[in-house]
């Protein structure tokens, strides 16, 4: 049996150098393979391999490494004791590419060692190691590989270790718009790009420069099926050797089972597969010139996968960053608060109300909508509205009563008594016009005359009339029913105040573009005065814009978006983190400018738009804090549009508007 076994491991390592020589070289006795898998499918599917493997047949392959993963190989040659065994360990990296290494194992122990009398003179062992180290990483869209060689020879007391060989790799995969094929992968190789060699005891033997290419195509036979077959196919072509071909087949079945065929120098080879959760374990059976051979493999994978851990990265990255724009956004939004509090508080102090209101007014305003404590702001305002208030009170007294003098010396005596009361109730205890009341409710009493009286309502009516108190003027024409119910005067005069309010109900109808209103109104006063000419060419326009069909707008497609080339990605990437290294800066021009460029070339890329909104609220709210009110509201609109479900925006939005109208009608009143 050891002189069995003798031969046998002989054969084995130098068969293949023999066979070689014939050919014009020396090769490793490695340069069988590893793997069941690979070895079923006749190690045709090197554009395929299994990443655990890949150090061997296909270093570009690690790319897709999406685990770290362990494999064990093993294979006894015939029926001796023999093995042949590989081990292979892939670690992925998140940015930095994949790492691995294979190390194959070829050894026999208890071969007799006898002299040249044939005398017995105890037992030797013979092995032989080889290590791959093996690296592979993407660049513009094709994986590269490549990896280092080192085989170590030990036989009784005799050592001798090659020197470093280097294989060179790459592959590209391609997913075709064709609904039966997955996906087709391409692969290229070089091996012994710098040639290993090994000093045996006589000579050194240096192993071949070799070319191999490979192909493998993935086809779904239907599009609804979890079932895949893939064909894959290898060309090697060594130094001085003809080209050898080799072809693989196997059908994956809802990714637990898997079936195999190979041919490979003319010889078959089958296998099984079995997957389930992260363990997988693969048989071969390979046929080779001295029988068939038995092959194991068992892998399996540890921890999360690469693409799992980028989004875990790039999530907390993205946490991060949002935490430190709202972290910014919120230090600035105090800032201003605080800046704007001590403004108001400062004009206060000296006296200018109506600002200081003003800017305390936005200083809480701000510090609500940023839940600030607004105990101070708010007491300060308090202060400010009740002395502005008092002062308010003295302007209106003073105004009441000079026009209630007016009327008064104009023999006016209602409309003077009116805005007497109306002073009264801004100072109760003024002698000044409590004197006026009194004279001219005195010399209201003192008419004696019935018509006198119904005349003077009524010129109180016309006074009204002509200062816009419609509302007032009305209420005051129907108490003189009470005075002369079927006087034709008073009757006219109804209908002129009534016809007056109608006219304005129809005013601001239009105004607010309220068609059906506004006719309403018009229908209404016409029955007061039917021939009134104005009115009518009023009425005429409405009653033709309301006939006008309402153009219906036909739906906007919106266009599939194309997608983006690699290098359109790449510049968004590169805008992208110019903006944040920007906005982390306080340069925020800088960064919306940055943030609207990528918002331009992508629109859902990332969180972009999320930080355009911030960022834009923060900037309306510096304006708003400096009175630039036009600003702010244009400032905001743009983040109204990326958010228009933003509340906060929209209520900033609503109030600065309320503040330019309330701004414009005290211009118009002075």
């Amino acid at each position: 049996m050891t002189h069995l076994k003798i031969a046998i491991f002989v054969s084995l390592l130098f068969g293949g150098s023999v066979f070689a020589q014939g050919d014009g070289g020396t090769t490793s006795p490695f340069a069988f393979g590893a793997g069941a898998r690979d070895l079923s499918l006749g190690g045709a599917d090197m554009a395929g391999s299994d990443a655990t493997t890949a150090p061997f047949w296909n270093p570009a392959r690690l790319v897709d490494a999406q685990y770290v993963a362990l494999s064990g190989f093993h294979c006894s040659l015939y029926e001796s004791d023999v093995a042949y065994q590989y081990l292979g360990i892939v670690m992925p990296t998140l940015d930095f590419g994949t790492f691995g290494m294979g190390v194959f194992r070829l050894g026999v122990s208890g071969i007799e060692k006898r002299d040249a009398g044939n005398v017995l003179l105890g037992e030797i062992d013979d092995s032989r190691l080889a290590i791959y180290l093996a690296y592979g990483r993407q660049m513009s869209g094709i994986d590269f590989g490549i990896a280092a060689t080192l085989e170590h020879h030990s036989l009784d007391s005799y050592k001798s270790t090659s020197s470093p060989g280097i294989n060179l790799a790459a592959s590209r995969r391609y997913e075709p718009a064709l609904g039966f094929v997955d996906h087709v992968t391409i692969a290229a190789m070089g091996r012994n790009i710098v040639s290993p060699s090994m000093d045996l005891v006589a000579e050194s033997v240096q192993q071949p420069f070799g070319f191999e290419t490979g192909i493998t195509v993935g086809l779904i036979p239907k599009s609804d099926w979890d079932q895949q077959v893939t064909l894959s196919a290898r060309l090697l072509k060594s130094e001085s050797i003809d080209p050898r071909l080799a072809v693989g087949l196997e059908y994956s079945f809802n990714r637990l089972l898997q079936l195999r065929a190979g041919i490979r120098e003319s010889k078959a080879s089958f296998g099984v597969g079995l997957e389930y959760r992260a363990l997988n374990f693969d048989y071969a059976l390979v046929d080779r010139d001295l029988g068939s051979l038995h092959m194991f493999t068992l892998t399996t994978s540890f921890g999360q996968s690469v693409n799992d851990r980028r989004v875990e990265r790039d999530t907390q990255r993205e946490n991060d960053f949002n935490s430190l724009m709202q972290d910014r956004l919120t230090d600035r939004n105090r800032e201003t608060v605080t800046q704007m509090a001590q403004d108001g508080e400062r004009l206060l102090g000296e006296g200018d109300l109506l600002e200081a209101a003003n800017s305390l007014d936005r200083a809480l305003f701000l510090a609500r909508a940023n839940e600030m404590d607004t105990l101070h702001i708010h007491d300060l305002l308090a202060e400010t509205n009740d002395r502005l208030e008092e002062v308010r009170k003295k302007v209106r007294f003073s105004d009441n009563l000079a026009t209630a003098r007016s009327h008064l010396k104009s023999d006016d005596f209602l409309t003077a008594a009116h805005f007497a009361r109306l002073a009264l109730e801004d100072s109760p205890n003024s002698p000044e016009a409590t004197l006026v009341l009194e004279t001219a409710e005195a010399a209201a009493d003192e008419t004696e005359a019935r018509d006198q009286m119904i005349e003077t309502r009524l010129a109180e009516v016309d006074s009204l009339l002509s200062y816009g108190f419609v509302d007032e003027a009305l209420a005051a024409v129907r108490t003189l029913r009470d005075y002369a119910d079927n006087s034709a005067s008073i009757r006219l005069a109804i209908k002129r105040v009534e016809f007056e309010h109608w006219r304005e109900v129809a005013s601001a109808a239009l105004d607010r573009n309220d068609l059906t209103a506004a006719m309403t109104a018009l229908d209404t006063a016409l029955t007061l005065f039917p021939n009134h000419r104005g009115l009518k060419d009023v009425r005429a326009r409405v009653a033709a814009d309301l006939r006008q069909p309402v153009a219906e707008v036909a739906p906007v497609i919106a266009p599939e978006p194309e997608p983006l080339s690699a290098s359109m990605v790449r510049e968004i990437e590169a805008t992208g983190k110019i903006a944040q290294e920007a906005f982390e800066k306080g340069d925020l021009e800088r960064a919306i400018a940055n943030w609207e460029k990528v918002e331009r070339l992508a629109p859902d890329y990332q969180n972009v738009r999320t930080y355009l909104v911030n960022a834009y609220k923060y900037v309306g709210i510096e304006q708003y804090g400096q009175n630039q009110l036009h600003e702010a509201v244009a400032t905001w609109g743009k983040a109204a549009a990326l958010d228009p479900d933003n509340a906060e925006i929209a209520d900033y939005l609503k109030r600065t508007k309320n503040e330019i109208v309330k701004l414009r009608e005290l211009t118009y009143e002075q």
